[in-house]
């Protein structure tokens, strides 16, 4: 999805909420603000991990969208994932504050500027009834 026209347009993934899958430990219509959220937190941490996220109306209604950036051709992912690459310490340190249940080699974008960019942020914020409040947080 494009948005704006000519020059100014941005590159963007578009994930109407009315298009989620139902996922049996998240409320139904919550995926899309879950992902902005996760922006949300991503910046205010100064970790920049996730891609520019909103809600906003769309084709199909309201959904979010995010930001289309383009990982360095030349990484290697497995490699990063298999190894103790430290760009990946600031995003375990973020997967561990919004308590994310999808950890994935294949939402890693390693980025030409070093960094590692995190996308698929649907999962983030998930409470586990077994899991007591007071252990997330100490």
């Amino acid at each position: 999805m494009a948005i704006g026209d000519g020059e100014a347009a941005l590159a963007a993934v578009y994930k109407p909420i009315a298009g989620e899958r139902p996922l049996f430990d998240f409320p139904d219509g919550t995926l899309a603000r879950r992902e902005v959220a996760a922006f949300l937190v991503s910046e205010a941490g100064g970790w920049g991990i996730v891609p520019p996220t909103v809600l906003r109306d769309g084709p199909f209604g309201e959904g979010m969208i995010q930001e289309w950036i383009e990982a360095d051709p030349a990484a290697d992912v497995v490699a990063m994932v298999v190894a103790d690459d430290p760009r990946l310490r600031p995003v375990a340190l973020f997967d561990a504050v919004v308590n994310n249940t999808d950890r994935k080699g294949g939402h890693l974008l390693p980025m030409a500027d070093g960094h590692a960019a995190r996308v698929e942020q649907q999962r983030p914020h998930a409470l586990r009834a077994d899991v007591d409040r007071e252990d997330l947080i100490g």
